[in-house]
């Protein structure tokens, strides 16, 4: 009876004692809502049908949206760089498979959101938003 008194207290002691892993969020870029439907039958939005291909949206998110097709897949990441508080030049640019913050020239992977160079070893990757492909569809969300 002892043996369940003191597993019982346990249990009690390690559930009070676990609290939910915080996500570390991006001080630098606030939370926005949006919802966004593309068609990728549109000329505008050809680039997304071939794997690597990229484009920016100047509409949804912070700054805008960088859509890249990698392996079929549609990510949608959020346009403003992610190491910077938003501000003129915080609006990255699309160099092939990368991304590229005009303020601090720090590169990110589009397939990853990783940085890729740069000397901030604390630093964010970019921020990824919902995204959702069906057939010719691609609904993004946040």
């Amino acid at each position: 009876m002892r043996f369940l008194g003191f597993l019982f207290l346990f249990f009690i002691l390690s559930t009070i004692s676990c609290s939910k892993n915080e996500i570390n969020k991006n001080p630098y870029l606030h939370e926005v809502t949006f919802k966004k439907v593309i068609n990728l039958n549109l000329p505008q939005y050809d680039n997304l049908n071939f794997n690597g291909g990229a484009l920016y949206l100047n509409s949804g998110g912070i700054k805008g949206l960088i859509l890249f097709n990698f392996n079929n897949q549609i990510f949608a990441w959020e346009a403003s760089c992610p190491n910077q508080y938003p501000s003129s030049c915080s609006t990255m640019e699309i160099k092939g498979v990368q991304s590229i913050c005009n303020c601090d020239n720090y590169k990110y992977s589009l397939a990853t959101g990783q940085l890729l160079s740069g000397t901030n070893e604390n630093a964010y990757p970019m921020k990824m938003y919902f995204s959702e492909k069906n057939g010719n569809s691609v609904r993004i969300s946040n």
